[in-house]
């Protein structure tokens, strides 16, 4: 005789089953509500993913300073000033022009740099812009000479302006040999590490900053960026100073050795700071997870069955239990790695040692070192075989000196190009992305940044930048 429905919801372990799908399906539902964005999430969305929310505001602040700079130099001039003679930072943008229509991303860049910063955090931040476009970036990148004469930075160079006379000619023309032909990768890397090791040399022989900051010119910085990257490098000096740690030794990479650091991240993207076994319900050792939960836990409801009274304890019958042990435990263990770290954990805020993470978008290098990684790219850049990334020459170079590398969170940059300088397609330059950045909220940012001006330069320097821009 086939039970009926109300004989079978009568039992205990179908009513554990169907709380159990019941339960599954509310937190499907919030996982595609909450956590579409993060990118190694099974409720990852290719169509909402990237969806722009804080970027979008900005982007508008930053093209509205760009816009108003532009037009009218001397007020810029007149409200920030430019960098003092010992700047603490020495910034530098590598751009090249794009084939895109509008605005190039070096624009927005630059704006997202200087809008809402107080004279204060202009005077020690010392910025250059890079044109890296061979052989006449003057023809090349539409931006050249609207950014050469607005007067925004303290320097606007490039190859042919800044390249020794001897021996000029001949590296352009290798250099415009590298770039010819856009689908010649290792060539173009070979130009790009090239760039990346001129761009830091030239902050280290025109500046005695102690920090010097490598920025690629499709990015956006987050309001108050200067500020509390100057705040995250005191807590990286502090952090060096540790009695504990001692001398570095080659190839450590152990977090807490180290007493000096290569660089300072301001970017990472959520696809490298996932769990390392992905989704896979076999992944993470979800097995394992199982094995060890689930024998104490049947242990526990055993004995508490004993203890209650019986028209409780008739609900922990056999079948319940095997539902609780046998699929719940481990359909939660897998949900919970599945919906991806950045959802269900994320990056708590604060300094620390990371030794893994994506892209040189905004890198902050200590002097200390820059001079011998820039050799370190040139020689690189040079050689007969590959010469490697532009992205993972430095952490090689940490890791062959035993220097530790240091993330700040929450990031403060957001990679925005989707036109590629090095032909990457389209659908792989927007997986490049912080989707934390697009989480920052404009008035916490703001409270923030009065703060950290309030803590570096004293309660005068923030009331002229409240009087200068609000």
């Amino acid at each position: 005789m086939i039970p009926s429905a109300r004989d079978a919801l009568s039992q205990p372990g179908i009513r554990a089953l169907l709380l159990l799908i019941t339960l599954v399906f509310v937190y499907s539902i919030y996982g595609f509500l909450y956590f579409y964005r993060d990118p190694l999430s099974i409720f990852f969305s290719e169509t909402h993913g990237f969806d722009r929310f804080y970027s979008v505001t900005r982007q508008a602040e930053a093209d509205e300073f760009i816009d108003n700079a532009l037009a009218n130099t001397d007020a810029l001039q007149q409200q920030q000033g430019k960098a003092g003679a010992h700047p603490q930072i020495c910034a530098v943008f590598i751009t090249v022009g794009r084939d895109m229509e509008g605005r190039q991303y070096i624009d927005s860049a630059v704006g997202s740099f200087i809008a809402n910063m107080s004279r204060a955090e202009r005077e020690t931040t010392h910025l250059k812009i890079f044109f890296a476009d061979v052989p006449d970036p003057d023809k090349q990148h539409k931006s050249y000479a609207p950014l050469s004469e607005a007067g925004v930075a303290d320097e606007v160079f490039s190859y042919p302006s800044t390249l020794p006379a001897q021996k000029k000619d001949s590296k352009i023309k290798e250099l415009t040999e590298y770039a010819k032909d856009r689908q010649d990768k290792h060539a173009l890397e070979r130009k790009t590490v090239y760039d990346y090791a001129y761009a830091l040399d030239r902050c280290v022989q025109t500046t005695d900053a102690p920090y010097i900051a490598l920025l690629e010119g499709d990015i956006l910085l987050a309001d108050g960026w200067a500020a509390r990257t100057l705040m995250n490098l005191r807590t990286v000096e502090d952090m060096m100073r540790d009695p504990r740690r001692r001398a570095p030794a080659p190839g450590t990479a152990k977090p807490g050795v180290s007493n000096t650091w290569l660089y300072l991240r301001l970017f990472n993207q959520e696809r490298s700071t996932g769990w390392s076994g992905g989704t896979g319900f076999r992944s993470n050792n979800i097995p394992i997870i199982w094995a060890a939960v689930s024998p104490p836990l049947l242990l526990a409801l055993l004995l508490a069955r004993r203890q209650l009274p019986r028209h409780l304890a008739r609900h922990l019958d056999r079948w319940t239990l095997a539902v609780v042990c046998g699929a719940a435990v481990p359909v939660f263990a897998w949900l919970f790695f599945a919906s991806g770290k950045a959802s269900v954990v994320g990056a708590a805020r604060g300094v620390r040692e990371e030794f893994f993470g994506c892209c040189n978008q905004a890198l902050v290098y200590n002097r200390a070192h820059a001079g011998a990684l820039a050799e370190h790219m040139a020689r690189a850049s040079e050689r007969s075989a590959q010469p490697g990334r532009s992205d993972m020459l430095p952490k090689q170079f940490a890791w062959d000196r035993g220097l530790a590398r240091v993330s700040a969170y929450p990031m403060l940059a957001q990679h925005a190009g989707r036109v590629s300088a090095i032909d990457t397609s389209s659908d792989e330059a927007r997986r490049v992305w912080s989707m934390a950045f697009e989480d920052l909220r404009p008035w916490r940012l703001h409270r923030d940044h009065v703060a950290d001006v309030r803590a570096l330069f004293g309660d005068g320097a923030v009331e002229e930048m409240v009087r200068e821009h609000f």
